[in-house]
């Protein structure tokens, strides 16, 4: 048991050491703000320890072997509540409206399979029930700051329990086979996820700019601080913006209508609209520009997908996008 646990423990023991090594440097940065440190960095620490035990397939299925569906979802219910809990509490930011709202959404989201049944309308209210609170932006209501002028995007918090809530409902109480599913890609993953990133860049580039969503602009930073910020942007979209949206679009969405048959070419096409459609809340409503442009990606990570029916093959693509974006476009 403790050998399958080992990479667990070996990336908790790296996120936990990044984590305080972070809150301490922000905090001398704000010395009079003690929230950093008895309230933001606790809960965080017990955030990230259960969004990557959600994300591990050992871990994973460890929960899922849990008796009984209703004792997991109790379990997820509880554990998206405690570090709400710990961070408004420590913070003085805490809100009854705003406990009870993040209270009722997780908990529909976490009893979601374990009261409804395995069919294709459940899951479609599922997904969308997945999008809205992201798309209305609700954690930033819920997750306040009491220092608005430090730069700490306390609702991260929100996003990672919905989206490790929603993972664990999907694979270990829905029993869902998105394909090959984790954080670290295989090297033909890799190899295969930097070729349709190469495929799609050009395309993505042209449509991005004629639409004057994005305008060349490469970074003239020092050579390490591109490098460092380069390298924190990539695993961090890779690990979690790549890892929850490529799960839905692709893992489940694509894999969905290909397992009914549809042609590679109709899955394809079907998750990348559906995936613009989904980035029509970006910034303002509706924002065709940005759909347009992830359609295209989505296009791109849908043909990696399709090739090796792995996940972690569209989130190299994704991850490797942004971290283009990132370095050459503002």
């Amino acid at each position: 048991m403790l050998g399958a646990m080992r990479p667990f423990f070996i990336g908790l023991a790296c996120v936990w050491l990044a984590l305080i090594g972070a809150g301490f440097v922000l905090f001398s940065h704000h010395e009079r703000s003690y929230w950093i440190i008895t309230a933001a960095l606790p809960a965080c620490l017990l955030e990230f320890s259960f969004y990557l035990a959600s994300v591990l397939e050992r871990t994973r299925k460890w929960i899922g072997r849990l008796q009984g569906p209703k004792m997991i979802a109790s379990l997820l219910w509880v554990s998206a509540l405690l570090p709400y809990l710990i961070f408004s509490l420590g913070a003085g930011t805490f809100r009854s409206g705003s406990f009870l709202s993040l209270a009722a959404l997780c908990g529909i989201l976490a009893y979601w399979y374990a009261v409804l049944p395995r069919h294709w309308l459940c899951d479609a209210g599922f997904l969308l029930f997945v999008a809205v609170p992201v798309a209305a932006r609700l954690f930033g209501r819920i997750y306040l700051s009491p220092d608005p002028h430090i730069h700490l995007s306390i609702d991260i918090l929100g996003h990672l329990a919905w989206i490790r809530l929603a993972i664990v409902a999907l694979l270990a109480l829905r029993g869902w086979q998105p394909g090959a599913f984790g954080i670290w890609p295989n090297g033909r993953e890799w190899g295969l996820g930097a070729v349709y990133f190469l495929v799609a860049i050009v395309p993505l580039s042209f449509v991005a700019t004629e639409l004057e969503v994005y305008r060349f602009a490469p970074s003239h930073a020092p050579w390490w601080q591109v490098a460092g910020m380069a390298a924190a942007k990539f695993f961090g979209v890779l690990w979690v913006v790549a890892l929850s949206e490529e799960l839905f679009f692709r893992g489940v969405i694509e894999r969905a209508l290909l397992n009914s048959g549809s042609s590679p070419l109709l899955a394809i096409l079907v998750s990348a609209v559906l995936y613009g459609c989904s980035h029509l809340w970006h910034s303002h409503f509706p924002n065709w520009q940005d759909a347009l442009v992830t359609t295209v990606l989505g296009i791109a990570c849908g043909m990696a997908y399709a090739s090796t029916r792995s996940v972690r093959t569209p989130m190299v693509t994704h991850a490797l996008t942004v971290l283009a974006a990132l370095l050459f476009f503002r």
